[in-house]
């Protein structure tokens, strides 16, 4: 990870609570796969393509401690990976395309505050 997405793992794992849970998290990542509107403007100039939001998501979930196999993950069409690899990460943002799954903005811009 360079030295920009570190300042971007840092900015999230700063902003979001503690005891953040798999389903708001998985909210997240599907939203600023969508849209990067939510961000900071500093940040609105990094690449977050789906490989660099899979890294820096899996390294969230072990942050914050997040369950290595969550029972909701197979909503997300992530139940192959461990949410602590970044592999599950990539299944939950190809469940906007595989899933229709639509993120809840309102409520990301909510944790992000």
């Amino acid at each position: 990870m360079d030295d920009d997405l570190k300042a971007f793992f840092s900015y999230l794992n700063q902003s979001l609570p503690s005891n953040i849970d798999y389903r708001a998290l998985s909210n997240l990542c599907l939203t600023l796969f969508c849209t990067i509107g939510i961000l900071p403007e500093k940040f609105q100039s990094l690449e977050l393509n789906k490989e660099n939001l899979a890294i820096i998501f899996s390294e969230i979930a072990k942050a914050k401690e997040i369950p290595s196999c969550p029972p909701i993950a197979s909503l997300y069409g992530a139940s192959f990976h461990n949410s602590h690899d970044k592999g599950h990460w990539l299944e939950v943002m190809a469940s906007v395309l595989k899933l229709a799954n639509e993120p809840n903005i309102k409520e990301a811009e909510r944790l992000l505050g």
